[in-house]
C-alpha cells in the first residue's frame, strides 16, 4: 500500500508553487479565466480527463477502472475586491484583487491531491470527481451548475470540501455536525419617493425619513417576530440617497444581509420585511420594494459523514475542534450538502507575522505554507477510505 503521507510530502513544492501562481493572479468571481484555465492545463498534464462546466468551472474525472462508490471534493477558486497589504514575494500583482479568504489554497491543494491520486489507480475503484468552483464569493451559481453535470453523470455518494482559516494554527482542524454555516441573502429596499426643493418638503415626498424608521423596524424582527432557539441576523449595510445638500431625493436605497439556518425562513423574513417597508413608506405616501439580489442555502453537514471526517483527522494527529455553534459565515458548499451527503470543514494555518490578520476578508490576510500539506494528505486518505 502507498504510504499516503511520503506521497503528499512528493508534491508539497508542486503545491506552494501553484499556490503562490494564484495568489498572485487572483481573478474575481465570474471572472476567473486565466485561473480556469491553469487548473485545465495541470490536469490535462495529469492526464486527468476534465469538463469545462458552466461559467468555467472545471470538474476532473478519475474513473478507477473498477466498480465501486463515487465522491466529489471540491475547492472554489475565486478571490475578493480589495488591495492587498502585506507584503511577499508572491503578493497579488493585480490592483485591488486579493485571496483574502483562501481560495487560491484550495485550488492548489486539490491539484496537488490529483497528482497523488494519479499514482495510487491500481489501489482505487469507483470514481472520484475533482470539483473547481467558481464564484463561490458572490453565490453566483457554480454549485448549482457543478449538481447538474454531476446528476447528468450519475450523481455522487459523497461529497467533502475544506475551508482555510486564519484563526486556527497549523495542524489545527474545526468541524461541526449538522448546521455549519448559516444560509445568506443579500437584500435592496428601495424607497420611492418624490423630489423636490429642501425648502419645501411639502411639495415632495422625503423617501429618506421613511427608510430610516424602515432600517430601525427590520432589525427588530429577530427579537419580535422570530423563536429564539436558531440564530437570526439582518444587518443593513449600506444606505444611498441624495445628491445635495438642498435636494429632497426621489428614493433611498438600503443593502444589507440575512443570515439564517431554518429551512423556509428566509421566505418568511423577506415576507415580513416587506410587509414593514410598504406599511411605513405608505404611511409617508412613499412606496417600497424589498429585493433578494443573492444568496445561498445553509450548510448542513451530514452526521454520519463529518464522524468519519473526524476520524481520520484524529487518526492522523491533528487537533480537531467541535465548536458548541454553528458559523455565521457563508458558503454555497450548502448546495452541494443539500444534493448529496457531506461534509464541510476548516484547516488552521494561522501566520505568526506580527503583520498578519487573523480574521478572513481582510488586507493583511496571510497564511502559514506549512498547514497546506495536512489538506492534501487529508483528502487522499479521506479518497483512498472511501473509495479502496
Amino acid at each position: 500500500m502507498t504510504d499516503i503521507h511520503e506521497l503528499a510530502r512528493k508534491y508539497e513544492d508542486y503545491m506552494i508553487a501553484i499556490r503562490r501562481h494564484f495568489h498572485m493572479h487572483p481573478e474575481l468571481s465570474l471572472q476567473e479565466e486565466q485561473t480556469s484555465a491553469r487548473i485545465q492545463e495541470e490536469l490535462k498534464e495529469m492526464g486527468i480527463p476534465f469538463e469545462v462546466v458552466g461559467h468555467r468551472n472545471v470538474v476532473g474525472r478519475t474513473d478507477f477502472g473498477k466498480p465501486g462508490k463515487r465522491l466529489a471534493i471540491r475547492a472554489d477558486i475565486d478571490a475578493l475586491p480589495m488591495q492587498e497589504e502585506i507584503d511577499s514575494e508572491f503578493k497579488s500583482v493585480v490592483p485591488g484583487v486579493m485571496h483574502a479568504c483562501g481560495h487560491d489554497v484550495h485550488a492548489a491543494t486539490l491539484l496537488a491531491a490529483a497528482k497523488c491520486f494519479t499514482e495510487m489507480k491500481d489501489e482505487l475503484s469507483g470514481t472520484l470527481f475533482l470539483c473547481f468552483q467558481v464564484a463561490e464569493e458572490i453565490s453566483g451559481g457554480g454549485p448549482q451548475e457543478i449538481i447538474e453535470y454531476l446528476n447528468g453523470q450519475g450523481g455522487v455518494d459523497e461529497v467533502i470540501a475544506n475551508h482555510m482559516t486564519p484563526a486556527l494554527d497549523p495542524y489545527v482542524t474545526s468541524v461541526t455536525s449538522g448546521p455549519a454555516n448559516a444560509g445568506n441573502c443579500q437584500w435592496r429596499i428601495t424607497v420611492r419617493g418624490r423630489g423636490g426643493h429642501g425648502s419645501r418638503p411639502d411639495l415632495s415626498i422625503d423617501p429618506i425619513r421613511p427608510a430610516a424608521e424602515i432600517l430601525q423596524k427590520i432589525t427588530s424582527i429577530p427579537s419580535n417576530y422570530h423563536a429564539p432557539f436558531l440564530p437570526l441576523v439582518i444587518s443593513p449595510c449600506m444606505i444611498h440617497s441624495g445628491t445635495a445638500y438642498n435636494i429632497i431625493p426621489d428614493e433611498c436605497v438600503m443593502e444589507g444581509n440575512i443570515r439564517y439556518f431554518r429551512k423556509g425562513e428566509l421566505e418568511e423574513v423577506l415576507e415580513q420585511m416587506q410587509k414593514i417597508a410598504s406599511a411605513i413608506a405608505s404611511a409617508s405616501g412613499a412606496e417600497a420594494r424589498v429585493e433578494m439580489i443573492a444568496g445561498c442555502v445553509p450548510v448542513e453537514n451530514t452526521p454520519e459523514v463529518t464522524e468519519k471526517v473526524v476520524h481520520l483527522m484524529e487518526e492522523m494527529g491533528l487537533k480537531v475542534e467541535r465548536p458548541e455553534f454553528p458559523g455565521m459565515g457563508s458558503d454555497d458548499f450548502g448546495y452541494f450538502t443539500q444534493a448529496y451527503p457531506g461534509c464541510y470543514f476548516n484547516f488552521g494555518a494561522s501566520s505568526d507575522r506580527p503583520d498578519a490578520a487573523h480574521n478572513l476578508h481582510n488586507t493583511k490576510l496571510f497564511y502559514e505554507e506549512k498547514g497546506f500539506l495536512p489538506i492534501v494528505e487529508f483528502f487522499v486518505r479521506y479518497a483512498a477510505d472511501f473509495l479502496k
